[in-house]
Parts: C-alpha cells; sequence; structure tokens
C-alpha cells in the first residue's frame, strides 16, 4: 500500500522533469551551426571566382573581379541606376502579369467548360506551361526585334499557361452538388 510520503516523492520527482531547465545548445550556437555553412559557401564561390579571374582564363572586362562588382553595384545603387532599374523591371512584371492573367483566365475558362476546346488544346496548354519562360527569347526577338512587346511577349508565354492550368484545376475541382446546384437554381453555360 502507498503511503501519502510516497506518492508525495513521486509526484515531487515529475514536477522537476516539468521544471528542469534544457540543458542543450544555447539559441547563439545553434543559430551559429546554421549559419556558418552558409557563410563557408559564399566565402568558398568569391574565392573560386578571384582564382578564376587571377587565372587569367577571360579579360577583365568579360569577368571582373569580385571587388570591382560589387564597387560598381554600390555606385549603381548611390547614384539611383539600380532603382530605375528595378522600377522598370517592376513595372513590365506587373503590366505583362495583368495581361497574363486576363487572358489565361479566358482561355482557363473556356478550355474548362468546353470538351472540344479540352480535348484540342488542353494538352498544349500544359506543354506550354513547362517550358522555361527563356526559351521563347529568340522568337521574341525575330517577331518584336528589341523593343517592350518582346518582353511583353515572353513574360505573357511565361505567365498565361500556368494561370490558365490553374483556372482549369480549379474548375475540375467544383464539387459536383454545387454545379447541380447551380443548374437546379437556373444557371447556364458559363454562368
Amino acid at each position: 500500500m502507498l503511503t501519502t510520503d510516497v506518492i508525495d516523492a513521486e509526484l515531487a520527482g515529475l514536477d522537476a522533469l516539468e521544471t528542469a531547465e534544457d540543458v542543450g545548445p544555447s539559441r547563439a550556437r545553434r543559430a551559429w551551426s546554421s549559419t556558418w555553412p552558409k557563410l563557408a559557401a559564399i566565402a568558398l564561390f568569391h574565392l573560386l571566382w578571384q582564382l578564376v579571374v587571377w587565372s587569367g582564363w577571360k579579360p577583365e572586362y568579360v569577368l571582373p573581379a569580385p571587388g570591382d562588382v560589387y564597387r560598381e553595384l554600390w555606385h549603381q545603387i548611390t547614384d539611383g541606376t539600380v532603382l530605375d532599374a528595378m522600377r522598370l523591371t517592376m513595372s513590365r512584371a506587373a503590366k505583362g502579369y495583368a495581361i497574363a492573367l486576363v487572358i489565361g483566365t479566358i482561355v482557363g475558362a473556356l478550355i474548362s467548360r468546353v470538351a472540344f476546346l479540352r480535348t484540342a488544346v488542353g494538352s498544349m496548354i500544359t506543354g506550354l506551361q513547362t517550358m522555361p519562360s527563356i526559351a521563347w527569347f529568340p522568337l521574341s526577338l525575330l517577331l518584336f526585334k528589341k523593343s517592350e512587346a518582346a518582353i511583353l511577349f515572353v513574360v505573357l508565354l511565361g505567365a498565361a499557361p500556368s494561370i490558365a492550368n490553374g483556372v482549369i484545376a480549379g474548375a475540375d475541382t467544383v464539387p459536383p452538388v454545387l454545379l447541380r446546384a447551380g443548374k437546379v437554381l437556373g444557371a447556364r453555360g458559363f454562368s
């Protein structure tokens, strides 16, 4: 039979387990152990880059040293060149994505609701999605020369198929009971 002294001693042991401090590595030590391999990889990359530059494999104007690159980057950051380039790139991306969103949504909705279109071009949309955007760059230069339209073309062909496939997948996962409910309530066709 257990006495109250024995029960109290066992419970006190359990309380001690709950309040025991973590004796594992400190937070700083854990942070350092996850950070130093990344820092070492960056340092190794820069060392290899510098060794290739010192080897003379390519002239300095083709492959500059890391220090020269970072000095030029800092110069372009401070004189506003990088900010202007970022602004131009972001405006191109936003404009291209907005147009791709409209085109991809319309194409995806049509393909998801019209069986003939799904059979005819459904797999082509998936094929276009898997192609890297840079693959369209030579064709865009041939069609549009070196212009904003060429850049927009590449952005559109990179984004529109993915958006269309997303719309198709979304339409395919609508529960059939909701489609039947819509028909009972009078929805027809695309509505």
